[in-house]
């Protein structure tokens, strides 16, 4: 009997010691239509510069970035303001749970892969809201809990 008392508390560990792992879920597919669709919206607002609807995308986080919607149309633009914008192309999305993380192009009518840009996310609620963006496609990491798609 007291064998099998030590072979339970031995199995209810091991048990314990796993169900950590078990916590991590694959994320949802369903989060790759939000994405794209809030990447969308951004590139729309981004064409018309129009900074009120690029500013309801941004999370306030990105203020810790020191970035902002008029930071990105300077990005998107050029210093110069003399870039002709038409779509952020060949999108490629890395995401989590929770954070995302889209590589893109900023492109104009040549459709040029010359413009790297990427762009950081993270989810609150059911919205994703963009956190962070810069110079792009260093490589992605992603971890055992991501899925990654184009």
């Amino acid at each position: 009997m007291k064998f099998k008392a030590v072979g339970l508390v031995l199995i209810l560990i091991a048990s314990l010691a796993l169900l950590p792992g078990c916590g991590s879920r694959t994320p949802k597919r369903d989060y790759i239509p939000a994405l794209k669709s809030r990447l969308f919206r951004l590139q729309e607002a981004v064409k018309v510069q129009n900074r009120a609807a690029i500013d309801s995308l941004l999370s306030p986080k990105i203020l810790e970035n020191k970035q902002s919607s008029d930071s990105l149309l300077r990005y998107v633009y050029g210093p110069a303001d003399d870039f002709v914008f038409t779509q952020f192309g060949g999108a490629d999305i890395a995401y989590t749970n929770d954070k995302a993380r889209i590589d893109a192009y900023v492109m104009d009518s040549t459709r040029a892969h010359d413009r790297p840009i990427a762009f950081y996310m993270e989810r609150l609620g059911d919205s994703w809201l963009f956190t962070g963006f810069g110079p792009g496609k260093p490589d992605t990491v992603l971890t055992p809990d991501s899925t990654h798609t184009q």
